[in-house]
């Protein structure tokens, strides 16, 4: 006989119909896969469990987005794993592939990279965004290692990706494979991608920087970056064109401490 379901089956019923309800990204269904995480135990984890083995593609990537990142019981991610790891042979629709690869990566498990490792060039962005997050949560991952392959992307948003997190490296993180990809990147198509690529070099000191620099500082529009990079060079050639910027977009106060600390660091420089 059927067990009658109790206060918590139904709470949990409550929170996964909120969870599937609405646009996948709205606000309501993250609180509410916020909060399955929260409560964990085992009526989440079979509610979770049971959406991955839905026919629809929408449940089966909310089964991973609860599942992944449930707070208990103890064993939680390893069985959360086990669940999830056999899905990455057969599913194959790339709205649910992302939910897994990124799920996957929350758990910690040493399993995770060399299973996710095939759909790194997979063909939806979406999946190979998904391959970059996850490696990057892995542990024991070498940022650089994992973020220079991504720099080459042919997606535009993914080379962004992998440039936004270059950007929280420490400059000491430095190896002549990742100035060369930022050289590459120097001419992407993308202006956001070609001035982080200047100004990450600069901050590592390459002298490829300096003729680029003095193009971009004539401009009749400067970007930040660009000022940031020049401080960050060092090289006193570029004070004219820095202080030529002076006077300059007053109400742009970030753009106006920029300029005044690259020209301060260049007035100092040996």
């Amino acid at each position: 006989m059927a067990r009658e379901p109790d206060n918590e089956d139904r709470a949990v019923e409550a929170l996964v119909a909120r969870a599937l309800r609405g646009v996948p990204e709205g606000s309501e269904a993250w609180e509410a896969i916020y909060a399955l995480h929260r409560r964990g135990g085992e009526a989440v984890f079979a509610a979770a469990s049971a959406l991955l083995r839905s026919r629809l593609p929408r449940e089966r990537a909310r089964g991973a987005d609860i599942l992944a990142q449930l707070e208990q019981p103890a064993d939680v991610r390893s069985r959360a794993a086990d669940r999830m790891l056999p899905l990455l042979l057969e599913e194959q629709d790339a709205q649910v592939l992302p939910a897994l690869i990124v799920g996957l990566g929350h758990l910690g498990d040493a399993r995770v990279p060399s299973a996710i490792a095939p759909f790194r060039d997979h063909g939806s962005p979406r999946v190979r965004s998904a391959v970059l997050l996850s490696l990057l949560k892995s542990f024991g991952a070498e940022p650089l290692s994992v973020l220079l392959p991504f720099l080459d992307d042919p997606d535009e948003g993914i080379r962004e990706l992998a440039m936004a997190h270059l950007r929280l490296l420490a400059p000491e993180a430095d190896t002549l494979a990742l100035r060369d990809s930022l050289v590459r990147r120097m001419d992407d198509g993308s202006p956001v991608l070609r001035a982080e690529a200047v100004l990450l070099l600069a901050q590592r000191k390459d002298p490829r920087t300096l003729a680029p620099l003095r193009r971009a500082l004539r401009r009749s529009r400067v970007r930040q970056e660009f000022v940031e990079a020049a401080g960050a060079l060092g090289d006193p050639s570029l004070l004219p064109a820095l202080r030529a910027l002076e006077g300059q977009r007053q109400d742009d106060r970030p753009f106006t401490h920029a300029l005044a600390q690259a020209i301060a660091a260049l007035e100092s420089a040996p």
